[in-house]
């Protein structure tokens, strides 16, 4: 005869306790903490930054370096400076068309306008004009350059007496500058001129005969000419 054996069950908690999880190594102790030990210099977050920031300069470097190889190659800084001609200032030779003209009329834009258009063949033609100067005062020129006669023989020690002027009237709409190169013995007759109100600047209002230079190298590419004296009112 068989003996019956009752079915057994685990033991069921007490009250206020709970059952053990599967694959919890705490078990019911839940004071117990896991502990890990802290992650190696090399992967901490400020390392892993660092690396970012040494990787992008050296890109940097790089580019840099591949651009430099690719650009020509510029100028040295001394070859780049320019020395003054040591040779004096050469005389051109006369034009004996200008000479033989005479004095003609050469008042405000127009006039100015029509020797400049002349080119060469105005240099050393005397015209009458109009002018608003500043007090005259050294003005250095280029050396080694062609000049007229009437400006090379006023060349002392590499400057020139010079005033600058305005070409024209204050009403006319568009005026010149204008480079007028005034002789040592004409420097009184060109103060004798009257001071008037230019655009509320003071200047001389030079009504004059003057030898046109035009454009000089020796004068730094200034539009130029000689005083020659007032005209008579």
């Amino acid at each position: 005869m068989s003996q019956h054996h009752p079915k057994q069950h685990p033991p069921q908690p007490a009250d206020g306790e709970h059952a053990p999880r599967a694959g919890d190594r705490r078990g019911t102790d839940r004071r117990r903490v896991e502990r890990r030990a802290p992650p190696p210099m090399w992967r901490r977050p400020w390392a892993l930054v660092s690396y970012g920031v040494v990787g992008a300069f050296a890109l940097v470097l790089l580019w840099n370096t591949a651009t430099r190889r690719d650009e020509p190659q510029g100028a040295r800084d001394e070859a780049l400076v320019e020395k003054q001609p040591t040779t004096g200032t050469v005389v051109a030779a006369d034009n004996p068309q200008a000479t033989a003209s005479g004095t003609e009329d050469a008042y405000g834009s127009a006039g100015f306008e029509r020797l400049v258009v002349q080119g060469e063949g105005a240099v050393g033609k005397v015209v009458r004009t109009e002018l608003y100067c500043e007090a005259p005062q050294n003005f250095t020129v280029i050396q080694g350059h062609t000049a007229p006669r009437s400006v090379a023989s006023l060349i002392q020690e590499g400057r020139v007496p010079a005033a600058r002027c305005r070409w024209g009237a204050p009403s006319e709409p568009r005026r010149e500058e204008f480079l007028l190169i005034v002789p040592p013995d004409l420097v009184d007759e060109f103060s004798a001129a009257p001071v008037v109100q230019d655009n509320f600047v003071e200047r001389r209002r030079v009504r004059a005969e003057v030898e046109w230079v035009g454009r000089s190298q020796t004068l730094a590419l200034r539009t130029a000419g000689v005083f020659r004296g007032l005209v008579a009112q």
